[in-house]
């Protein structure tokens, strides 16, 4: 319209001008001719004016019938709607709306109801979040809000979509997940070194019978891929049954025994995610989960969601490998990390123990013999080390071999290696930062893993058949191309490292023990400086005999006792008490709940009948089957920890009695 108006006003000045000129020829004629042009443009004026309105009122009122059919076809949408202003009251809604929510055949009008009172809905999420998920009675709703304004105040339109088939399709989904199960024979090469063809035969045979009936009976899929691998593929749901079993299968293996005594174990390791994961993903976290419960030391079950673990079994001591080659290739791993590296920093676990120090003098001695700058981070010098610490002050070579936390911070560099001995649970740490400030770890360690874990390691020698840490160093630094990699100072702190945990070689020990001691002793160690240092004063002596004293006992096997003490030797009275219940007649099990500046602290002991690591983990803690402990810094009250540890010994108790009726279930179905 718009240029239609602008050629006619080109055309009308063409003819004014052109009168215009005509005036100087003709006057009359020329002022005719500018009259008549006037009203000419005047008239089209007028009647482009009154087009333009008939449009407009055209427009409108199509704009109008839309408007009518677009409310009309709102009412009968078949999705429930409703418009709320900010209070909540509803101004608006539509048939549907009426339908879904409408309470018995009859009942009110919604009109200037408060929605939040009348569906239980939370106004503030309505108003600020752009969806809200919702139940009702049966059906779920995906609630969409938009906020708009009719000029005088804010409202908000709701659309109820309807998202219950959605779901159950997703539940569906999630609860037929497929999870990865991988199981492994623990003592496989025993079998394959001890038994005869015909007896190794027969042995598997039973195993594999056993496996394939199992997974027969659970209805899922399960193949061989290696002699002593198996590959399980089962729904996610019926992973709740083998937990509610707390894996029966593990207890019906182990009565598979060979040369007469020597059980069969199992180690399964599973993985799973409250997040959707791909089949790579879902793999990768099951053979994590099957690396952790061999960790452990094997005869357990592992499932791991995300970070958060649970274990099932490992009632049973860590079988003792026969095979030294795992320890060779370890060995020239950690030999190669210490060569390329700038330097070295050792460290242990919070108040370390003879165990701690001795491994970390084993690992500080071969790394001098390879000329690599190395020290041993200590925040003080307790108790229970202060002995070995004097020792070892009496050779200059150590003079400087300890570090302060704070003096770290300008010996590390970018090739700074830290190597972590006697723990693998990042929470116990001397220095845990110390982890995120280098680039590459090493953990070696001998007990069972739990807690959090430590990140970013590049080699990891964790054995938990090993009795002490300082064995496993040993056994490592046998296969060091340095033949001066260990001095007589070195060994002596070794040994009494090796003595503390074995109690003079009485508790958790294998053949490997002893020859690690034997290699020792070729080195120059002394049995009577170890237990030298082991020696307690008067006044520990009767604290520990006072801790013993005090002990009740609990389901007749089960020795406890409850001590406050906030010296320095605290600690070791406590595990020395507990160590000395054993010696009672009709004893088992003990537990000293020691109350110390830091916090309670409980030691655990045990002769292998009743798994302490188990009972110690359900309060934070861990550690082996006869030896164990836990810390809970934030608790005050001995009574009420001891409650605590109660409950978790009946739990204990009651589980294994689960486990015994499932097995027995399991063993009749199998045969």
């Amino acid at each position: 319209m718009k240029e239609r108006l602008t050629s006619d006003a080109r055309l009308y000045m063409i003819v004014f001008f052109v009168s215009v000129v005509l005036m100087y020829y003709n006057l009359p004629l020329g002022c005719l001719g500018i009259l008549l042009c006037g009203l000419a443009y005047g008239l089209q004026v007028h009647q482009d004016q009154v087009s333009s309105q008939r449009l407009q009122r055209t427009i409108e009122k199509i704009y109008g019938d839309m408007d009518a059919l677009n409310k009309e076809r709102m009412y009968e949408l078949p999705i429930a709607m409703a418009i709320v202003n900010e209070a909540g009251e509803i101004y608006w809604y539509n048939q549907y709306f009426d339908k879904s929510f409408r309470k018995g055949d009859g009942g009110c009008s919604f009109y200037r109801k408060k929605i939040q009172e009348t569906l239980n809905l939370k106004l503030d999420s309505l108003l600020s979040q752009r969806e809200n998920a919702f139940s009702y009675k049966d059906t779920e709703y995906t609630i969409v809000s938009n906020t708009f304004s009719d000029g005088n105040e804010n409202l908000v339109l709701l659309h109820f979509f309807d998202v219950t088939i959605q779901k159950q399709q997703h539940e569906i989904y999630k609860r037929n997940e497929p999870v990865f199960c991988y199981i492994l024979i623990d003592n496989y090469d025993d079998i394959i070194e001890q038994l005869p063809t015909h007896e190794r035969s027969a042995v598997l045979s039973k195993i594999d019978l056993k496996l394939t009936e199992w997974a027969k009976d659970l209805g899922v899929f399960i193949i061989q891929y290696e002699n002593d691998h198996y590959l399980m593929i089962l729904e996610k749901e019926k992973l709740h049954k083998l937990e509610e079993e707390r894996f029966a299968i593990l207890d019906c293996i182990r009565e598979t025994e060979f040369e007469g005594k020597t059980q069969v174990t199992l180690s399964i390791g599973i993985g799973i995610s409250k997040e959707p994961l791909g089949i790579r993903q879902a793999e990768e976290l099951s053979r994590s989960a099957l690396d952790i419960a061999l960790a452990r030391g094997g005869d357990q079950a592992v499932v791991r969601q995300d970070e958060k673990m649970a274990f099932y079994g490992g009632a049973t001591e860590a079988t003792e490998k026969r095979t030294k080659v795992k320890a060779r290739v370890k060995a020239h791993g950690l030999q190669e990390l210490i060569k390329e590296s700038s330097n070295v920093l050792i460290m242990g676990h919070k108040t370390p123990d003879m165990d701690c120090i001795g491994a970390a003098v084993g690992v500080l001695g071969a790394c001098k013999a390879m000329g690599k700058p190395s020290k041993i981070v200590v925040k003080e010098i307790n108790y229970s080390i202060k002995e070995l610490f004097e020792y070892l002050m009496e050779d200059e070579r150590y003079s400087d071999a300890f570090i302060k936390p704070k003096e770290t911070e300008d010996y590390i560099d970018s090739g700074t290696l830290l190597i972590i001995v006697d723990t693998q649970n990042g929470e116990y740490l001397e220095v845990p930062e110390l982890v995120d400030q280098v680039k590459q770890t090493v953990v070696i360690d001998h007990h069972r893993r739990s807690g959090s874990s430590i990140g970013k390691i590049v080699l990891n020698y964790t054995e938990a058949y090993a009795s002490s840490t300082c064995e496993l160093i040993t056994e490592l630094l046998q296969y060091f191309d340095e033949k001066d990699s260990m001095t007589e100072v070195e060994a002596n702190a070794l040994m009494a490292g090796m003595c503390m945990d074995t109690k003079m070689f009485t508790m958790k020990t294998g053949v490997r023990t002893f020859e690690a001691a034997s290699y020792l002793r070729r080195k120059g160690a002394d049995t009577i400086i170890a237990k030298t240092m082991l020696k307690d004063d008067f006044v520990t002596y009767n604290l520990r005999a006072a801790a013993v004293r005090n002990a009740k006992t609990y389901r007749n096997t089960i020795a406890i006792s409850c001590i406050e003490d906030h010296s320095e030797s605290a600690k070791v009275i406590a595990a020395q008490a507990a160590d000395e219940l054993l010696n009672i007649k009709g004893i088992s099990a003990s537990f000293i709940l020691l109350k110390a500046d830091e916090g309670i602290f409980i030691s655990g002991r045990s002769l292998g009948e009743i798994n302490v690591q188990l009972i110690m983990e359900k309060l934070g803690g861990g550690g082996h089957l006869a030896i164990a402990g836990a810390q809970l810094p934030d608790a005050q009250d001995l009574d009420e920890v001891k409650e605590m540890l109660l409950d978790a010994i009946d739990a204990y108790f009651a589980e294994r009695e689960i486990e015994r009726e499932q097995a027995a279930v399991q063993s009749k179905n199998t045969k």
